[in-house]
C-alpha cells in the first residue's frame, strides 16, 4: 500500500494543467507527446474522448460531455499522471480512503461512493486507474464495460 501511495504521490508533481474530474477540460501542457480526440455517440448522448500520451509513456483519457464537463478519466502506464490535478476535488477523498486501508504494494484501491468512483491498480512501472462521477455519466456510457478504457 505504501508503494501505491508513493506512486500516486510521485505523480502529483509530474505535470500540471490537467482537467479536473467534474470540471472543465484544460490543456495538458508540454508533457504530451501525442494526442487524439474523437466524438462518441452512445444512446442519445454524445461526448468527446481525448487520449494523450505523456513523455513518461503513460496514456491519459478524458471523457467530456456536450456541456464541457469532464465526467470520467482513465490512465495507464509506467507512472501515474498528476492525480491531484486529474481528480480535482476528489483527490483528497481518494487519499483519505487510501490512508485508512490495509494492503500490500500491489493492493488495488477501490473507492465507490454515490458522488465518485475511483479505482487504481498495479505497481511501479505498470499503473492504471479510472474515475468517474456517476451523476454526470451520459446515457449509454457504461463504466463497468470491460472495454472502457480501450
Amino acid at each position: 500500500m505504501k508503494a501505491l501511495l508513493a506512486a500516486l504521490a510521485a505523480g502529483l508533481f509530474s505535470c500540471a494543467g490537467w482537467a479536473a474530474l467534474g470540471g472543465p477540460p484544460a490543456d495538458l501542457g508540454a508533457h504530451v507527446v501525442a494526442a487524439r480526440s474523437s466524438t462518441v455517440t452512445t444512446g442519445s448522448a454524445t461526448y468527446t474522448m481525448t487520449e494523450s500520451t505523456l513523455d513518461s509513456g503513460t496514456t491519459v483519457r478524458q471523457y467530456v460531455d456536450a456541456g464541457g464537463t469532464v465526467f470520467a478519466v482513465s490512465w495507464s502506464g509506467p507512472s501515474a499522471p498528476d492525480l491531484k490535478e486529474l481528480l480535482g476535488a476528489y483527490f483528497d477523498t481518494m487519499v483519505a480512503h487510501a490512508s485508512g486501508r490495509r494492503g500490500g504494494q500491489r493492493s488495488r484501491l477501490a473507492l465507490r461512493r454515490s458522488d465518485v468512483v475511483i479505482t487504481t491498480a498495479g505497481h511501479m512501472g505498470a499503473l492504471e486507474g479510472r474515475a468517474w462521477v456517476p451523476a454526470k455519466l451520459p446515457v449509454g456510457f457504461d463504466p463497468k464495460d470491460s472495454k472502457w478504457p480501450s
